[in-house]
């Protein structure tokens, strides 16, 4: 068999609510065809809550904790950058090197210096501010085209889409439909929604959760008319398709936390054109085990008879021995200082938090959304419940939730005699990652790293560490 061509379809800030994933409210046919062409992952796990270090675990196949990409938009300034050891690559370059056509459309975000032209064959054209590395906060982003692949290569490429990242009001969501064709969108109304119970369930949250699988129809979309580039440029019988986001949606207490919905992503592998893969990619299956992102990179690897390293913490999805655990970590997010690490089992959810006088709602961009600023007042109030009321007050030190019997995780039983067992074995593969990795988060970030992050963010940077840098 010849080499397949690999596309990674990166959705951002995604939670797996898709039809596929039996969320009736989203009409979502073409996800749902690919869904229903190849593998289903109904627990994939992403290896960090928030966009840089998830990124830059995937696409160098090795935990941030262990290159030091564990931190939120590092490695943006001349005199902090952060290199990867020497010697290793990262998943696009050993793709290069194996005779592959690689690209990236959207958004690099990666927390280590790279030469892009290194990774990718074409468009190499980022839009860099002046002054910045690695896109500052404005973003590297790649402007690759399938039509640059030559015709006898193959190719491995990386389309990223906004997903839920702009939290689309409906009348945006309603615009930018009618703009990709869709003559009369049916959007989420609000009145059919239903609120999680870790939130209040008041008409801005409703109005979040309903605007959240609006853009679901929205990714929809895209994905069809990127297959659709696929077929018409002859590659849809040798081209092996993974769909994935980079972590959770954007509620409050998903996106950069450690929580399962910051983590919990859609996943999903099809080769619908091959049907020499469908001993390994049969259409219609449906994992339920966890499983964790960062192993796309293995996995698109040995499709390609392509060795992975053994510096690579990735794993082949499609092999018969799977992880029995997924481990996670999320550290400072921007001008938010925190560190957090998780462990995911069949049934349990175990998190430390390290920083535990700050509270999970600490100042970030979160305050800016209406369902935040009344669900805080009502908190002031006393108008919450105590599951809701949490965020906002110190935090414990150890969680551990039941995933099956409280699957939006609002009953901690770290402290309970008849889970110590768990909690134990739990704090035990945590323990052993930490010294696996030699977790760069233990260590104190360079006083230069703090400095570009509060040249980047200036006023939002009120936590005491940012204290007496001048910028």
């Amino acid at each position: 068999m010849e080499q397949p061509n690999i596309l990674w379809i990166y959705i951002e800030d995604q939670d797996p609510r898709y039809g596929c994933y039996g969320e009736p409210l989203v009409d979502t046919p073409h996800i749902d065809a690919l869904a229903q062409s190849g593998i289903v992952f109904e627990r994939a796990y992403s290896p960090a809550p928030v966009c840089s270090p998830s990124r830059s675990a995937v696409i160098t196949g090795s935990y941030a904790i262990r290159n030091g990409t564990h931190v939120q938009r590092s490695s943006r300034f001349p005199g902090e950058e952060i290199y990867l050891p020497e010697g290793q690559k990262t998943i696009p370059e050993l793709f290069r090197d194996a005779g592959y056509f690689t690209f990236n459309r959207g958004k690099d975000d990666y927390n280590f210096a790279n030469d892009r032209s290194a990774l990718y064959s074409t468009g190499n054209d980022p839009k860099t501010p002046d002054g910045k590395v690695n896109g500052g906060v404005g973003l590297q982003s790649g402007s690759g085209r399938f039509e640059d692949c030559p015709d006898d290569m193959p190719f491995f490429a990386q389309i990223q889409t906004n997903g839920g990242k702009d939290g689309y009001s409906a009348d945006q969501a309603r615009r930018v439909l009618q703009e990709l064709g869709v003559d009369d969108p049916q959007l989420v109304d609000s009145d059919d929604v239903v609120v999680p119970p870790q939130y209040p369930d008041i008409p801005e949250m409703r109005d979040m959760v309903a605007d959240q699988l609006s853009t679901m129809l929205i990714s929809d979309i895209l994905v069809r008319d990127m297959l659709q580039e696929v077929r018409d440029m002859g590659r849809w019988n040798n081209t092996v398709i993974f769909l994935v986001s980079d972590h959770g949606a954007l509620f409050p207490r998903a996106k950069q936390m450690c929580y399962e919905e910051g983590l919990h992503v859609p996943l999903i592998i099809a080769a619908p054109g091959m049907p020499s893969l469908r001993e390994k990619i049969e259409p219609g299956t449906r994992r339920r085990e966890p499983v964790a992102t960062l192993d796309i990179g293995a996995t698109s690897l040995l499709l390609a008879s392509i060795d992975v390293p053994d510096y690579m913490d990735t794993r082949d999805l499609l092999s018969g021995s799977q992880r029995e655990h997924v481990l996670s970590a999320r550290d400072r997010c921007e001008w938010v200082v925190d560190r957090t690490r998780s462990v995911m089992d069949e049934r349990y959810h175990y998190i430390r938090n390290y920083m535990t006088d700050r509270p999970v709602y600490q100042t970030n961009f979160r305050f800016r959304w209406p369902a935040v600023i009344q669900s805080e007042a009502m908190y002031a109030k006393g108008e919450l419940t105590e599951a809701q009321a949490a965020p906002y007050g110190p935090r414990p030190a150890e969680e551990l939730y039941d995933l099956e019997t409280d699957p939006h995780e609002l009953v901690n039983l770290a402290d309970q005699p008849d889970h110590q067992p768990v909690l134990y074995e739990m704090r035990g593969l945590l323990d052993i990652w930490i010294d696996d990795t030699d977790d760069r988060g233990q260590y104190p970030e360079t006083k230069e790293a703090l400095i570009a992050t509060k040249r980047l963010f200036g006023k939002f940077c009120v936590d005491p560490l940012f204290d007496g840098l001048e910028v």
